[in-house]
């Protein structure tokens, strides 16, 4: 592995329900099961032409498939790990395994259902080494003002961020990509966010954020309980609810600043312990034109768009 080689998980879940979906994409025909494998491009399962992407762009070694054993065993390229939970669990059996393997540091996550572009790869990864070191590393995507010129993903909520040196806020896209030092991350709590997080993907901002904030208030207030016992400030469930709350909030009146959404997580995902042992550590959260990032497949529609065909 060189120097700027990171090793990569790329959740290959499966979906056991449809997702729910917003309005603006009732008309649409969510997908369920296993994408990347079940979806085909050119006669190959997704997750082929993916890995193939990814080994294109050069950044990340070695990639590591975290879905169902049964599916992925008889990859070609990428190391399949075997798991079949939620999406919180198959990011902790992706990311404890690559944790085992190469010990702390740099990690990445993907998604087996975007169609990645290896310089759009390049770029975002080249701005995470030229910011390093970081914590926690999620570039968010540049959406055109027009939404039809997403095609079938105009469907898709968008939020509003004000960039880096912006004058105002411009819509974007979650991106599929993200990158962290591993022994930085509040993992237990991440794990349990992402699953509440992906069960409410698509829909909207505030209802996301109180759905999940009762769903985690236990954790926070049991990590504050052993934070007294062992002498330290309770400061865990203040500091999470706060900064989620505020930054859901933003986002819904489409005024937050990128500055803003970087602090909010840092407070959230970062150990307190580690901010305060490197303060100089920040989570970086840039406004990036890479479109591919952003368009995952989650409907037969999307599929079709790539040239796929679904099982």
């Amino acid at each position: 592995m060189t120097s700027k080689s990171v090793p990569l998980i790329v959740l290959g879940g499966s979906d056991r329900r449809p997702a729910y979906m917003p309005p603006g994409g009732r008309s649409k025909h969510p997908l369920a099961g296993i994408k990347g494998v079940e979806v085909k491009i050119g006669d190959r399962p997704l997750i082929e032409v993916v890995i193939d992407r990814i080994r294109q762009a050069g950044v990340f070694d070695p990639i590591y498939v975290a879905g169902p054993g049964h599916a992925y065993r008889g990859l070609s390229d990428g190391v399949s790990v075997d798991t079949d939970g939620g999406f919180g669990r198959n990011i902790q059996v992706g990311v404890e395994t690559a944790r085992r393997l190469h010990g702390d540091g740099p990690l990445a996550v993907t998604t087996c259902d975007i169609v990645p572009e290896p310089g759009e790869l390049r770029m975002v990864v080249e701005d995470f080494w030229s910011h390093s070191p970081l914590d926690f590393f999620f570039p968010m995507i540049k959406a055109p003002r027009n939404p039809e010129r997403l095609g079938a993903s105009k469907w898709k909520p968008q939020y509003h961020v004000q960039p880096e040196g912006g004058s105002a806020p411009v819509p974007i896209l979650p991106g599929h990509l993200a990158m962290f030092d591993s022994a930085a991350l509040r993992w237990r709590f991440i794990y349990r966010l992402m699953d509440l997080g992906y069960r409410t993907r698509n829909r909207p901002i505030l209802y996301r954020n109180a759905y999940m904030a009762r769903r985690l208030l236990w954790i926070m207030l049991v990590q504050d309980f052993i934070h007294v016992l062992n002498l330290r400030l309770p400061t865990f469930t203040w500091d999470t609810l706060l900064s989620g709350t505020r930054a859901a909030r933003r986002l819904k009146e489409k005024v937050i600043q990128q500055s803003e959404l970087e602090l909010a997580l840092r407070r959230m995902f970062i150990k307190r312990r580690h901010r305060r042992k490197h303060p100089e550590r920040k989570v970086r959260m840039p406004v990036v034109d890479a479109m591919s990032l952003a368009r995952d497949i989650d409907t037969r529609e999307e599929a079709l768009a790539f040239g796929a065909v679904t099982a």
